[in-house]
C-alpha cells in the first residue's frame, strides 16, 4: 500500500491500495498551524506496518512570491513529517511537486495561476476517482486531491501492484 502525504496548510494524507484504489483521504491533522506528530503518527500506524506501507512524501519547494516566514513555516511542518515517517520506520521518499505532476500529465505552465494549478489537481483526482471527487470538490479542499495524487504517483513510479 502507499500513503500520499501533502504537506502544506491544506495537506492531507491518502491511502493507496497495491491497485490504486483510493481507500482513504483525512485532512492533515494539526496542532495550530503544524502538524500533529502524534496524531500523524497514529494515522500512519492505521494505514499499515512500517513493512507493508510505502510513503510518499511531498517536498515543499523555495517560491519567491512566499514571504520568509510562510517558507520557514512550510518546512518546520514538512520537517515535522519526515521525523515522524523517519522515527517509525516507514519506507519513504521526498517528491517535488514538479516530478509527481509530470509523471500524472498534470498541466503545469508557468501561466497557469495557483488556483488554477489546484482545480487541476482537483479534476485529475476526480478522473482517476470519480466516486471520491466529492471529497475535494471544494476549491480549499485541494490538499485531499493532492495527497491522492502523491500516492498513486509513487504507486506507478515504484510498480507497486504491477501499475505501469
Amino acid at each position: 500500500m502507499v500513503c500520499g502525504i501533502d504537506p502544506g496548510a491544506t495537506g492531507a494524507l491518502a491511502l493507496l491500495d497495491d491497485s490504486g484504489r483510493l481507500l482513504s483521504v483525512v485532512e492533515m491533522p494539526a496542532f495550530g498551524s503544524e502538524p500533529n506528530a502524534a496524531d500523524v503518527a497514529a494515522l500512519l500506524d492505521a494505514m499499515g506496518r512500517p513493512e507493508d506501507l510505502f510513503v510518499a512524501l511531498e517536498e515543499p519547494f523555495a517560491n519567491n512570491m512566499a514571504s520568509s516566514i510562510s517558507q520557514m513555516n512550510q518546512g518546520i511542518g514538512y520537517g515535522i513529517l519526515l521525523g515522524v515517517v523517519g522515527t517509525l520506520g516507514y519506507r519513504h521518499e521526498r517528491i517535488p511537486p514538479a516530478k509527481w505532476k509530470r509523471e500524472l500529465g498534470l498541466p503545469m505552465s508557468r501561466q497557469l495561476t495557483a488556483a488554477q494549478k489546484k482545480k487541476n489537481s482537483r479534476e485529475w483526482a476526480s478522473r482517476l476517482w470519480p466516486n471520491q471527487s466529492h471529497r475535494w470538490s471544494k476549491s480549499t479542499q485541494d490538499g485531499l486531491a493532492e495527497a491522492a495524487l502523491i500516492g498513486e504517483s509513487a504507486r506507478r513510479r515504484l510498480n507497486i501492484g504491477g501499475a505501469a
